[in-house]
């Protein structure tokens, strides 16, 4: 895992850090890092992940990757006219969807 990870942290040191939180510019040296561990795993007659590869993997997501975190987005609640507004439109429609069955029960009559 040594010799992946070293392979890995000299390739990353020609990725600028501010493009370390964007996956499309080292995608493919993380690829090679994943199939190396696997590799060297199976060389050493290991199942891939084990338990220090993942300790490993975590380590190197520590190093490079702890900053990119994505920002939570603040839920803020809709403007009081707005909420009125959402609020008001389904009861309205309730009603008259209400009052157009009377109006048709009263008719039937006449629609039959």
């Amino acid at each position: 895992m040594e010799a992946c990870g070293e392979k890995f942290k000299r390739e990353m040191a020609s990725v600028d850090p501010k493009n370390w939180c964007n996956l499309t510019h080292f995608i493919g040296q993380y690829n090679a890092f994943s199939n190396c561990s696997e590799i060297q795993s199976t060389i050493n007659s290991c199942f891939w992940p084990n338990t220090l590869v993942e300790n490993y993997m975590i380590h190197i997501h520590k190093h490079f990757f702890s900053n990119c975190t994505l920002k939570r987005v603040i839920w803020v609640d809709p403007p009081d006219d707005t909420l009125t507004i959402i609020i008001l439109i389904p009861i309205f429609l309730t009603l008259a969807m209400i009052a157009l069955v009377v109006w048709c029960s009263k008719r039937s009559d006449v629609l039959a």
